[in-house]
């Protein structure tokens, strides 16, 4: 069925209920997630396979107001999404469920994955979000809307859908607002076959009422038998020109006999016709970032996802992703490459992450990569590592914030770029309370989630991200950096 069949009308609806709402000050690292509420929803079939409390977080920051900040995650075991708002640049917080996305929120779908959230260039919100039923025979990327700072929201239009389990699953990213028009926006996501290991496509979508209604997607990209696109990224540039960068996997016999790369495609007429894929960087990933003590993986998901961003002074675009070149394959880093010329050409990566190679190997995995530009250029990577991990029973995890503000002509991916590091979490957290995720196709073991948000916000950062805060059980957290 085609996606603008399934697009209901774009009627507010009243904002659910949360339990234990309040308007919670953050003063430096500060919890995002409160209390459960969906703890009187019943529990899906799939529900050991979600993990428990908030992870993943996504934030955005309103071009126009930097001290208006949007972060959203998914919650107890995916069953829905909450969002948080603030206008006072992070002090307070205001927590409340988008509502309709799933039945724990007045919608159809049993779970909601990599939720996002957008500031349109209007001031109003617009949430996406992956959702999909128990058995996996119904899934789509739907958004909402809000134009009153998160008090009410449309009802969720459907941005692609797949409702045939033979033809497989449909995934989304984030919206995109086009620079030259602010009532159209992007999205781009992907395509999967119901068959593993054989090939799928990615699409874009328009929406030119804010996010109110999608036209239906087009093709970007396709892969060839034995092969796979996945972790769509939009970016839109000045002149608006479309950039959609994905990882291409090529298919061997086993996850260490795969080959992967960094991709992008092109399009100068919104959307309508794209070009060939050319070739960002080899992605030399190990793909299990493992407990340095028991082997068991951890959040080996985001092996395979990349990050872009733009510097909007000068077009220059920045694209991260793990990369184990660094180490001589041992453990992964972060490899940053950068593009001068609307993403045509790129430098040879870099290492982005300031993990001392002093430390033992298996303890300088970095993963879960994040990049954003902010106010003059200045470059920010975002990343977990294991530094501070010993012998002892935690393993001990750290988010750090590396950031960099070139020379006039230069660029931070240059080799010559000169970095500062900030440490994002409080403390060391342990690793090994987080929530453990059994998936017989792929495991992910200690999962925390599959990215975590970064955004430029005036002249700093905003970074949110995962970490346990009970045995089995994890929390969203908040820090601003400047």
């Amino acid at each position: 069925m085609r996606p603008s069949q399934f697009v209901l009308p774009a009627l507010l609806v009243p904002l659910l209920a949360l339990s234990g709402t309040a308007a919670a000050a953050v003063h430096g690292p500060g919890r995002l997630s409160g209390p459960s509420p969906f703890a009187g929803c019943a529990p899906g079939a799939i529900d050991g396979k979600m993990a428990a409390g908030a992870i993943e977080p996504a934030v955005a920051a309103d071009p126009s107001d930097p001290r208006r900040l949007a972060a959203v995650w998914p919650q107890d075991r995916n069953r829905g999404a909450v969002v948080a708002v603030t206008g006072d640049g992070g002090r307070h917080w205001k927590r409340s469920v988008v509502p309709g996305l799933t039945r724990c929120s007045g919608g159809r779908y049993d779970h909601v994955d990599d939720p996002m959230v957008t500031f349109t260039r209007d001031g109003g919100l617009v949430v996406t979000g992956s959702v999909f039923t128990d058995d996996y025979s119904e899934s789509a990327a739907l958004s909402v809307r809000s134009g009153d700072g998160g008090r009410t929201w449309t009802r969720p239009a459907v941005v692609a859908g797949e409702s045939d389990p033979a033809q497989g699953g449909v995934h989304g990213s984030g919206a995109v607002p086009d620079p030259r028009d602010p009532d159209v926006l992007h999205m781009a996501g992907a395509r999967f076959p119901a068959e593993a290991r054989t090939n799928n496509e990615g699409w874009i979508a328009r929406s030119t009422d804010g996010g109110r209604t999608w036209e239906e997607p087009r093709t970007t990209v396709a892969s060839a038998e034995g092969s796979m696109v996945t972790g769509h990224r939009l970016v839109a540039l000045d002149d608006g020109t479309l950039l959609d960068f994905h990882t291409h996997v090529r298919f061997g016999g086993g996850p260490g006999l795969s080959d992967y790369s960094v991709q992008v495609v092109r399009s100068t007429d919104g959307g309508a016709t794209w070009s060939r894929p050319s070739k960002v960087g080899d992605m030399g990933t190990t793909i299990a970032i493992r407990d340095p003590e028991s082997g068991e993986d951890v959040s080996h998901t985001t092996s395979i996802l990349s990050d872009v961003a733009v510097d909007r002074r000068t077009g220059r675009l920045y694209a991260v992703w793990q990369d184990a070149r660094f180490t001589g394959g041992a453990a992964d880093g972060v490899a940053l490459a950068s593009s001068a010329d609307g993403g045509r050409t790129w430098s040879e990566p870099v290492k982005a992450n300031r993990t001392p190679a002093t430390v033992p190997v298996p303890n300088q995995q970095a993963f879960t990569v994040s990049v954003e530009v902010g106010r003059g250029g200045t470059v920010a990577v975002s990343y977990s590592d294991f530094r501070a991990n010993d012998a002892a029973a935690p393993l001990r995890t750290d988010r750090w914030l590396a950031t960099c503000r070139p020379a006039p002509a230069a660029s931070c991916a240059d080799g010559t770029a000169r970095w500062r590091e900030t440490r994002l979490t409080a403390a060391s957290f342990d690793m090994r309370r987080a929530p453990r995720i059994p998936d017989e196709a792929s495991p992910r073991g200690y999962f925390l989630g599959e990215q975590m948000g970064l955004a430029a916000a005036g002249g700093g950062f905003v970074s949110v991200w995962a970490e346990p805060d009970a045995p089995g059980r994890a929390a969203a957290f908040v820090r601003t950096t400047r």
